[in-house]
């Protein structure tokens, strides 16, 4: 299908991207000081006591504090009249792309967020994990898990990001075994992520099912900017549909590679990473070649705004 208009996605990064400092560099912008002390007043402590690399060990504390960076940031774009048709998020990253389209309001998703990384947290507290392994076919990387869940080590495929570039879940043995045999298949590269949950795999169903109870008493809104899932590799309108997919998205494989194609399809020209990532930027040039991808991390307001103007 042919594009027929311009079209603009802001993307919300995922666990892993956090870095101390996110948060306090939001004081330079009035509304990140605005949204900072509203995070700080819901959640009764001071926002930016999360704001270091001791507390972001916390996978409760790095969920929060990266819904209030991503979700800040778009808010301070849009006060630019930089303004999204699509949003889509990785994984924590839905729910920053939720409130910003309307779905939640801040404050629900802050609850929300919190709750999401207890379970996950509690589920697992230590020896499990996520790898990216770069550079192999996906049904190479595939006979590498089987032969590692042979040996009774519990991985799985978690995120098809590219066509040679995939994330797997499961026990930190099982990710060492699986990228010492990456690497010696001539993997570009296999290495553990700074998550310390297994994403995306069946390991978390049952607090999936339990975080799904969390929604109960919650009104979602339909969306007022096109929600886009990259579990489902679709748009979502309906709220039940959005709410299944918010309450089950860390138990569910991610499909990038699939979604950002759709989006490209859909004329999507121009797309903008939150702080504090750039990993979904270069996903997107990978497989949107011909889209503007830029990450605010590297980008100054001025630079995006031309970009708007040209591509947007």
């Amino acid at each position: 299908m042919k594009a027929r208009f311009m079209a603009t996605l802001f993307t919300y990064p995922g666990q892993g991207t956090q870095k101390a400092g996110m948060l306090t560099e939001l004081n330079a912008f009035p509304l990140g000081q605005q949204i900072l002390q509203q995070a700080s007043d819901h959640l009764a402590q001071d926002i930016l006591s999360l704001d270091n690399e001791t507390a972001l060990l916390n996978n409760r504390n790095t969920q929060v504090a990266l819904t209030v960076c991503s979700y800040a940031y778009s808010q301070i774009l849009r006060d630019l009249e930089i303004e999204p048709d699509y949003v889509l998020g990785l994984s924590i990253g839905a729910f920053p792309a939720a409130i910003s389209a309307g779905i939640l309001t801040f404050e629900q998703g802050l609850d929300l967020v919190a709750r999401r990384g207890e379970l996950m947290a509690s589920a697992y507290p230590q020896g499990y994990g996520m790898a990216a392994v770069i550079g192999l076919s996906l049904p190479v990387l595939q006979t590498l898990l089987s032969q590692a869940q042979a040996q009774g080590h519990p991985v799985f495929i978690a995120n098809i990001n590219t066509e040679s570039q995939v994330v797997i879940s499961g026990s930190v043995a099982a990710l060492n075994t699986v990228c010492e045999l990456a690497l010696a298949k001539q993997a570009t590269s296999a290495k553990l992520l700074k998550v310390n949950v297994p994403s995306h795999c069946e390991l978390l169903a049952p607090q999936a099912e339990i975080f799904n109870q969390a929604f109960d008493g919650i009104d979602l809104a339909r969306p007022k900017i096109t929600y886009v899932s990259a579990n489902a590799a679709r748009v979502l309108y309906p709220t039940d549909r959005i709410r299944d997919d918010l309450a089950h998205n860390m138990a569910r494989q991610v499909h990038w590679w699939e979604t950002v194609a759709m989006l490209k399809e859909r004329g999507v020209t121009l797309a903008i990473e939150m702080k504090p990532g750039s990993v979904l930027t270069n996903l997107c040039k990978a497989s949107m070649p011909d889209t503007i991808a830029v990450a605010m991390a590297s980008e100054n307001l001025n630079n995006l705004v031309a970009l708007m103007r040209q591509y947007g």
